[in-house]
């Protein structure tokens, strides 16, 4: 069975709402974790960062601050909440918009930081940066949570399909 690219980007967003979920769960099993400033700095982070590009893509205002102060609890609130909001821009996507080039208003400010000319990126594009940065903080966070003395949840993608691609399960 050949699945498609939008379909494989559903499921992605999918897996990614599962897999920040099952973060969450981790934290709350190891109460010591969400006072944890590497743990809490890594997640608002994450969750900041998608929110940027979720506003950037539905032409919203986006606030940088948006997470800066938000304690575990909140925190996880949030998330469960961005990724509901996620979900429906997903469910909305057509085949030809992943053709789509989106502007981002900080990506020139960013490359002449690093030194080097950003190019134009397409929605596509966009949405692997959006998963593989959230799969690299979740990772870290998860490294953390085994430095504190506790085992983290299993997270990967292929764990996610084994298990029958389940929905996220937050708390809230």
């Amino acid at each position: 069975m050949m699945m498609d690219s939008l379909s494989l980007f559903r499921d992605f967003a999918r897996y990614t709402e599962w897999a920040d979920a099952m973060v969450f769960s981790s934290i709350r099993k190891y109460p010591d974790a969400g006072n944890d400033e590497l743990v809490l700095a890594k997640l608002r982070h994450s969750h900041m960062v998608q929110q940027a590009f979720l506003d950037v893509l539905e032409q919203e205002p986006f606030n940088p601050e948006v997470t800066r102060s938000l304690e575990m609890p909140e925190l996880e609130q949030f998330a469960m909440n961005l990724h509901r909001r996620a979900a429906s821009y997903h469910e909305a996507l057509e085949p030809d918009m992943l053709d789509t080039v989106i502007e981002l208003p900080w990506a020139q400010q960013f490359g002449e930081k690093i030194g080097f000319k950003v190019r134009k990126t397409t929605l596509a594009e966009l949405l692997v940066q959006i998963f593989s940065h959230t799969t690299y903080h979740r990772g870290q966070v998860n490294a953390r949570l085994r430095e504190l003395g506790t085992a983290p949840s299993m997270t990967d993608f292929i764990a996610w399909v084994w298990t029958d691609k389940p929905a996220a399960s937050w708390q809230g």
